[in-house]
């Protein structure tokens, strides 16, 4: 069986991966799981254990972590970067610690960790309170979504290493990695057994390993070679506004030194352009903003037309921005135009 140290995590935490533990070793061959639900409704996703088993594997022979390392649980179980801990802590035979799976984490101080997963807000929480902290985990994966130049920026500023994932629920866990940090490579390098390739633009993962057979995505790719891709965006974060075609991770990745709260880029329906590109932060107050500050990093005609300021956003169990849910929220909130 697992050995779990529960002590830096809640009775609700442990509960969470008791679940897990109690649904994994059931004689059923299958896990049922969903996705994010962070570009839409979450669907739910059938995957064998098999495949989990292959693909945890697959990581720590990547890594090399051996049997006895420790490996630090601070993402929900619900998610599949939570189950995918576990799973890898099981087939490595590693010591797991339980955290808090909140935005801001509680890192043990007096352990040495070898593996840990986080989302990049629970990277951007430390890098802003106590970088050092990251120097107790040897294999720092950051998954769920894009990664700040800031963050990387203070990674770098800090002497700090970390990995940036590629995956998804479908895929079972990360297909490729790039370094981000200390060392910061510009492109993603698929792990063994993975092909891509690229339809209409979009990333196709075949996966070799785990025999799932291809699966066509909805991000955006530019195709380096056979084992490294750029990722560009999702096509379903595409804008059209006044003819002209938005890919609003790009511009996010764009801003976001401009920018130290959490924000996204989104449209609003508008009567003469069909949409219109606007900038929602997360903030009980508004913040001036001119044109002039855009300029310098984004085409005039990237430059939201307002800002949106919203006090909350509403997230999804991963930590990732419900962008989908807070813009429902969008007609009720402060806005502002950008002059």
């Amino acid at each position: 069986m697992l050995n779990v140290d529960y002590s830096y995590c809640q009775s609700e935490q442990k509960l969470s991966v008791e679940r897990f533990l109690n649904e994994w070793y059931t004689e059923n061959d299958y896990i049922i799981t969903k996705t994010s639900g962070s570009t839409g409704k979450p669907k739910e996703v059938t995957l064998s254990k098999s495949a989990m088993i292959l693909s945890a594997q697959r990581t720590l022979d990547h890594f090399k972590i051996i049997p006895g390392a420790t490996a630090f649980l601070c993402l929900s179980p619900d998610t599949i970067a939570g189950k995918m801990m576990i799973v890898r802590s099981i087939v490595g035979k590693l010591n797991l610690i339980a955290g808090n799976f909140s935005a801001k984490l509680n890192i043990p101080t007096n352990e040495s960790i070898d593996l840990c997963a986080m989302v990049p807000l629970q990277l951007m929480n430390i890098l802003e309170t106590n970088p050092h902290q990251l120097d107790l985990i040897r294999i720092n994966l950051i998954g769920g979504g894009p990664i700040s130049t800031t963050a990387i920026d203070l990674l770098q500023s800090n002497d700090l290493l970390a990995f940036h994932t590629f995956g998804m629920t479908e895929t079972v866990s990360h297909i490729a990695l790039r370094s981000i940090g200390k060392i910061t490579e510009p492109y993603f390098t698929v792990l063994p057994d993975v092909e891509i390739n690229v339809i209409d633009h979009k990333l196709v993962i075949n996966d070799l390993l785990l025999q799932s057979g291809p699966i066509e995505t909805n991000d955006l790719i530019v195709k380096i070679d056979d084992s490294h891709f750029e990722w560009v965006g999702r096509a379903d974060f595409m804008i059209l506004s006044g003819g002209k075609k938005f890919y609003i991770e790009e511009i996010e990745m764009k801003i976001h030194e401009l920018i130290s709260i959490p924000f996204f880029i989104s449209a609003v329906d508008d009567n003469y352009l069909g949409q219109r590109v606007v900038l929602c932060i997360e903030s009980d107050s508004p913040i001036p903003f001119k044109k002039e500050q855009f300029s310098a990093l984004i085409p005039s005609h990237q430059i939201p037309k307002e800002v949106i300021y919203i006090p909350n956003f509403i997230r999804t169990l991963s930590g990732k921005i419900d962008r989908i849910r807070t813009k429902e929220i969008i007609e009720d909130c402060v806005a502002e135009k950008i002059l």
